[in-house]
């Protein structure tokens, strides 16, 4: 495997918490994450953020990081109450032919004996109406704590509605990686796996282009450093010399691969 195969296999963006990179805002957004879900004073936290800037990563960081606590964690969208309320009961078993209203008692009446709980949904701007507006009502009781990740456009217009900003409830954003973020990025994952001459070739101008094609978003930045050093890898093992460095004209034909840019 060559030095540059290496170093694109390094930037996958399939999940790993070991890869997670803290930028500023993401130490932040995981802080006050933190300090909200241990004063048990929230029933409702929003962590708002663009798609692919580390919410599903971070998602998994607080949930590592409170493993002792009864955690729930939905990764796909709820359409109705009742399915909503299973899942809530899952693992510990439920009446399949109850109404909407004793599966809804079923849970007060659970979550009310184990207080010490985060119930943690990613990409919950797509639960239904329905949905949305049960959670309220379950945060209401104060025997429910939920965590609910959220595309920021859709999640503000959601807490802006009557019902959620009249309630408790703290929302906290998780924002893009700054240039000098991006450089230490890159950084940190080379040298930590033995790839010094590489990192090397990595200046102010080639980091500055990975910000401005990926405006700092953490998966784009990722996917652009795994086809630039794909790019790099086939042009050695081609004898084409002329692209196995990060020059201006490589990662800008791995952003016109990645369709991020028109050719």
């Amino acid at each position: 495997m060559s030095s540059f195969h290496k170093a694109s296999a390094l930037f996958d963006t399939s999940f790993d918490t070991q890869e997670y990179f803290e930028s500023m805002s993401a130490e932040f957004a995981k802080s006050a994450l933190i300090t909200t879900i241990e004063s048990q004073k929230t029933p409702l936290i929003f962590l708002l953020g663009e798609p692919g800037v580390g919410k599903t990563y971070l998602l998994h960081l607080i949930q590592q990081h409170f493993a002792t606590k009864k955690i729930l964690f939905a990764t796909d969208p709820f359409r109705t109450p009742d399915a909503f309320l299973q899942f809530l009961l899952q693992k510990s078993g439920y009446d399949k032919e109850a109404t909407l209203s004793e599966l809804k008692e079923s849970a007060i009446a659970l979550f009310q004996e184990h207080p010490d709980h985060l119930i943690i949904v990613d990409e919950a701007q797509l639960l239904d109406e329905s949905v949305l507006e049960l959670i309220r009502l379950l945060g209401d009781t104060g025997h429910f704590y939920f965590l609910l990740s959220m595309h920021h456009d859709e999640g503000m217009n959601i807490v802006k509605k009557r019902h959620f900003a009249s309630r408790n409830h703290r929302v906290i954003s998780l924002g893009v990686l700054q240039n000098n973020e991006i450089h230490h990025y890159i950084e940190a994952q080379l040298l930590t796996h033995s790839l010094g001459s590489i990192n090397e070739l990595f200046h102010k101008k080639q980091v500055t282009m990975i910000e401005q094609f990926s405006k700092g978003n953490f998966r784009l930045i990722k996917q652009l450093l795994k086809h630039t050093f794909s790019i790099m890898d086939y042009a050695k093992s081609h004898a084409h010399s002329r692209y196995v460095t990060p020059t201006p004209c490589v990662i800008t034909m791995a952003a016109l691969d990645l369709g991020i840019i028109d050719a």
